[in-house]
């Protein structure tokens, strides 16, 4: 059985390998958010199909997506047979998959196809077409996986790419740590903004989070930037202006939330 990771054998050079040594079965690959499968018959590319929820797309399509994935772990499956035919075979699947490649090439989308969609917080006005326009309007929330699997998926990435690269949209990773219980502790100075927690625990979040954070307070739910800051082991250390605004005192307890 063949395994491997498309991060050192590329999607295209893989298909066409298996093409060239005449095989027959199943490549099956996983990345994160997303299941995909092709079918080969006598080194012929007879069916593939990529999926992630409800959402998948089958034939030409699905190998336009599976062109642009940069790593997923795939293992080929010897003498698997296809549910159904998507695709003749022939010198049209190694055609399409070049035409994939190159147009791919001028795509600038994350790696990660987990990575969620959202408006940026802070940004200048951008003037847009109006498919961009459009497509704007139905990616908030969604991941990039999600966003691809549509009919005309090249075209999809091209205008994805597009948002984010002008800065009308921001891919960020989807936290999920548990909220950590800290008690209040004033902290005496200038200044506003700040969440003080402890060096280990800050060191916690950021090995889960690699990339910026802040924190958020429960109660009362206000986001504030976070530091780390020895000897505050189940303490949270707030400035005075801060303890006012958020009607805060020593010794109440909240709860800290890492928010991308």
């Amino acid at each position: 059985m063949l395994s491997g990771d498309l991060a050192e054998f590329p999607f295209p050079s893989l298909v066409g390998a298996l093409m060239s040594a005449g095989r027959t079965g199943r490549l099956h690959l996983r990345p994160p958010f997303l299941e995909a499968e092709v079918y080969l018959r006598g080194g012929q590319v007879v069916h593939a199909k990529a999926q992630a929820g409800e959402r998948a797309l089958e034939g030409e399509e699905a190998l336009d997506l599976l062109v642009g994935l940069r790593r997923a772990p795939f293992v080929f499956e010897p003498e698997a047979l296809p549910p159904h035919t998507t695709l003749l075979g022939g010198l049209e699947v190694p055609a399409r998959l070049a035409q994939a490649q190159a147009a791919w090439e001028k795509v600038k989308l994350p790696a990660d196809w987990g990575l969620r969609l959202r408006l940026p917080r802070e940004g200048s006005a951008v003037e847009l077409p109006p498919e961009a326009l459009g497509l704007l309007a139905r990616v908030e929330g969604k991941r990039i996986a999600e966003v691809l699997l549509a009919p005309g998926v090249l075209r999809q990435a091209r205008v994805l790419s597009t948002l984010l690269e002008v800065g009308a949209l921001e891919a960020y990773p989807e936290v999920d740590l548990p909220p950590e219980p800290l008690v209040v502790l004033p902290i005496y100075g200038p200044g506003s903004g700040v969440a003080y927690v402890d060096e280990a625990l800050y060191a916690q979040w950021a090995r889960a989070i690699r990339r910026g954070f802040r924190v958020r307070l429960l109660p009362p739910g206000a986001v504030l930037e976070v530091r780390p800051r020895p000897n505050l082991l189940g303490r949270v250390g707030l400035m005075e202006e801060d303890l006012k605004r958020l009607r805060l005192r020593r010794g109440d307890k909240v709860e800290a939330v890492p928010e991308v």
